[in-house]
């Protein structure tokens, strides 16, 4: 079995080889705060790398915040969703930007949380034998994450 030592050794030497071509994600914030009456707040995307990034978006309602571990249901699961988030797939070459849209359909009642996930299509596949010569693969997935914050609606008093 590979130990925690290997597989860090592993990473820092893929993180360090100069000569890595790789598509960079960078998220222009990593938390939201959606409140009734206010201007929605932009997401952006970018692709600070150097070749081309495919990314799976999934959007997940936190049903227990603050809790370990986290319930997250996917918003294809959740019946009359407040939010919605697209796309949901989509290519940014080298140096390439895009907005991540946020549908407002509804305030909801109760406050909730949205986890936002963007995952590159590619992983990083090791292939690595232990001290008994058994082989143990490893994949690596690297997923971006943005939390939304949905204020409930106001009540008239």
């Amino acid at each position: 079995m590979i130990g925690p030592r290997a597989v860090a050794g592993l990473l820092a030497a893929l993180c360090c080889t100069g000569s890595l071509a790789a598509g960079v994600l960078k998220l222009s914030r990593t938390e939201l705060t959606l409140a009734q009456g206010k201007p929605i707040p932009e997401l952006w995307v970018e692709n600070v790398g150097d070749t081309p990034l495919y990314l799976d978006v999934t959007q997940q309602l936190v049903t227990n915040p603050g809790e370990r571990p986290e319930r997250l249901v996917p918003v294809t699961e959740v019946s009359r969703p407040a939010l919605l988030t697209f796309p949901d797939r989509f290519a940014l070459s080298p140096g390439q930007k895009r907005q991540v849209m946020l549908k407002v359909f509804d305030t909801p009642p109760r406050a909730q949380v949205w986890r936002l996930t963007f995952r590159p299509r590619e992983r990083l596949i090791v292939d690595a034998k232990d001290a008994s010569g058994v082989q143990a693969p490893l994949a690596i997935s690297i997923g971006y994450g943005v939390v939304i914050y949905q204020h409930a609606r106001h009540t008239q008093d």
